[in-house]
């Protein structure tokens, strides 16, 4: 017990020592500087949300991505700057395949990051594969993958508009029911028409058909795919953080190998 005792003492002896050989004014100045640099990075992400429209934003999977049009409007903001250094085309298993590599600037700092895109995503096939390698158009991966490096160019130079989310875009004033959506789970003819029916889809609480737009836009509010009706019905519903309600977050769409 007494070595105990003595041992708990000089371990306390030790840690005021430690205590007192801290810089204190040194500790501070980093404390300060760093919820400097985290309400930069808020505003800047704010910024960037404000100077888009909703045309710029898609939903995939619940998650908001941002387009090419909005993803050129954020880097004119900030004066980013960027320039293609290499573009890879390959076949995935038949389908076509692209990825970029690119450079991008802003200030001082320079980044290099790739951004790939496979004909054989469900996205481009719908689910099971319906679309075989003939049936994906080219051109539509190939801008695909320039978007997502552009996107992932942008976004690691600007580390404020990662992770955003649906309430972020909101609260920049964007009108996330206007958005289009798309889930990963399509039906066989992947939802291209538009129509509930053909989607493939519905409410995992009432079994009601819905669409693609409203699918993904559950997702990302609710973290479940509902129907018009049982989104209200969610909504006015106080949630029960100990809850668990079996939903598997849908997987993130490829921004780069």
């Amino acid at each position: 017990m007494e070595q105990i005792r003595e041992n708990n003492e000089n371990l306390l002896a030790i840690v005021q020592d430690d205590i007192a050989n801290y810089d204190y004014e040194y500790i501070i100045a980093k404390a300060e500087r760093a919820d400097t640099l985290v309400d930069a990075l808020n505003k800047m992400m704010l910024a960037s949300i404000k100077i888009t429209t909703y045309m710029d934003w898609v939903l995939i999977g619940g998650t908001p991505y941002l387009q090419e049009s909005g993803a050129s409007k954020v880097a004119r903001l900030f004066g980013i700057g960027w320039r293609i250094i290499d573009v890879q085309r390959e076949l995935d298993e038949g389908y076509p395949a692209f990825t970029y590599r690119m450079e991008f600037s802003m200030g001082r700092s320079t980044i290099e990051c790739e951004g790939s895109r496979s004909g054989k995503d469900e996205f481009f096939t719908g689910r099971g594969r319906a679309k075989s390698p003939d049936m994906i158009e080219t051109l539509d991966v190939k801008k695909a993958a320039y978007t997502n490096c552009l996107n992932n160019g942008i976004k690691r130079i600007l580390p404020g508009l990662r992770n955003i989310d649906i309430a972020r875009l909101e609260a920049g004033g964007i009108d996330v029911k206007k958005l289009k959506g798309y889930s990963f789970n399509t039906g066989s003819k992947g939802g291209k028409s538009g129509a509930a029916g053909d989607s493939g889809l519905a409410c995992s609480k009432c079994g009601t058909p819905i669409t693609q737009k409203v699918a993904s836009y559950s997702e990302g509010r609710y973290g479940a795919k509902y129907c018009m009706a049982c989104q209200k019905e969610a909504a006015n519903k106080p949630i029960d953080p100990m809850a668990d309600d079996g939903y598997e977050l849908p997987p993130e769409p490829p921004l780069g190998r």
